[in-house]
């Protein structure tokens, strides 16, 4: 049986809205990409690590989308038509950013990427109300995110703490990139990628997985 996300609760839909916009890419890259390349340098192992994980979680990602968009390759059973962008990268930017922000101000600093942890959560849930994705796309691409932060948190250093003009900037040049660039949408770049590579006029749906 298809794993198929949930009814849709009317009242609740501006709350699954508000989140999900949360794990929109055009924020969350830039300011990953502005605490990645302006940390402290005691913390550079950690940075290095981050990035190469979010490298990674994001082109797994996007491979396996690609690939059922443009070949029809997933996985019926579970309903699985790729890892979800939302899950993975709210996953893989939360807990750092937080745990980045936190440490050498606040004691346990892991707490604060725990936090983020459970906002990323939060966020891919929000996914499954609003028909974006299913429960396998979901729970797998957090899973997977959650995977890059530990790898970039397996770097421990002391003695250092992220300047608040840093994380300004962070979150600064996260909000400004929607706002300037409000018609692109990443899930349409990825559909224009996948009929280029493919060759297709139209890219699959997971209603080719109905027999």
């Amino acid at each position: 049986m298809l794993l198929r996300p949930l009814r849709r609760v009317t009242w609740m839909h501006p709350l699954w809205v508000t989140l999900s916009q949360l794990g929109d890419s055009r924020w969350l890259l830039p300011l990953s990409l502005v605490l990645i390349l302006f940390g402290p340098k005691e913390s550079r192992t950690l940075r290095i690590r981050w990035a190469a994980a979010l490298a990674g979680a994001g082109a797994l990602t996007l491979a396996t989308k690609l690939a059922f968009l443009g070949w029809g390759i997933g996985w019926a059973r579970l309903d699985f038509t790729g890892f979800s962008g939302h899950a993975t990268m709210t996953a893989a930017v939360y807990p750092v950013a937080l745990y980045l922000a936190a440490f050498g101000r606040f004691p346990k600093p892991l707490l604060w990427a725990l936090l983020g942890s459970l906002l990323a959560a939060m966020v891919a849930y929000s996914r499954l109300p609003l028909n974006a994705h299913s429960a396998s796309e979901v729970v797998s691409g957090w899973v997977l995110g959650t995977a890059a932060t530990v790898l970039a948190l397996s770097a421990r250093a002391t003695g250092w703490t992220t300047p608040l003009p840093t994380l300004a900037a962070s979150v600064v040049v996260g909000l400004a990139i929607p706002m300037l660039m409000p018609t692109v949408r990443t899930h349409d770049v990825v559909i224009r990628l996948a009929t280029e590579l493919s060759g297709r006029d139209q890219v699959f749906n997971r209603h080719h997985f109905v027999r």
